[in-house]
């Protein structure tokens, strides 16, 4: 796995260099914007120091073609699944699976947040429906590998934006499809235990 580090300048929108706390799960995403690459995506993150579109960015950025780009340091903060909305089947910031897995990081969205103990993923898609290509998902099943290991963490951890927030379809196919998330756990669960042989 190669992984082309290109961290975004410190500003306080998007790269404020606060710390994690701790690793409790992997976050997926979609890009949400089929005709964009990689780079293209990181600029944007790039972009947003200026605080114009408030917060936004993530760990990791996988294009189409399975180019993996970092855009902030594991052991730094990305704004990636924090929020302000409410939850529409529980009423409440954040869903009830958030506060059962997270704790306190969901519980008052004033003072703390998931993105201080979650790493977060986003995927490029194909199209508006948020197909991936292959090669995005074997990069990022090698990715979740690498940082299941490195965090002790189980491939239920791997989880999605929409089941911390419960209002944004992120991943878009995933939250229709919820069977492909089970698939790609799975994949990281074989991968991992292939590579341990």
């Amino acid at each position: 796995m190669t992984i082309k580090q290109h961290l975004l300048t410190p500003n306080t929108w998007s790269r404020s260099q606060h710390r994690i706390k701790e690793v409790l799960g992997i976050v997926m995403h979609w890009t949400a914007n089929p005709r964009a690459n990689a780079e293209q995506n990181r600029n944007y993150f790039e972009s947003r120091k200026n605080g114009k579109d408030g917060y936004g960015s993530a760990h990791y950025i996988i294009g189409q073609d399975g180019t993996i780009i970092q855009c902030i340091p594991i052991e730094e903060v990305a704004y990636h699944c924090g929020s302000r909305k409410v939850d529409p089947a529980s009423g409440k910031i954040y869903t009830d699976y958030a506060r059962a897995k997270f704790k306190h990081y969901a519980e008052n969205y004033k003072t703390n947040s998931p993105n201080y103990c979650t790493i977060g993923i986003e995927l490029c898609p194909t199209d508006n429906e948020g197909h991936f290509t292959d090669a995005t998902i074997n990069a990022a099943i090698d990715l979740c590998a690498d940082l299941c290991k490195r965090f002790n963490l189980k491939t239920e951890d791997i989880t999605t934006h929409h089941a911390i927030v419960g209002w944004k379809g992120c991943p878009r196919l995933w939250v229709r499809q919820p069977e492909l998330l089970e698939a790609f756990r799975a994949s990281v669960t074989d991968y991992m235990t292939r590579s341990n042989s």
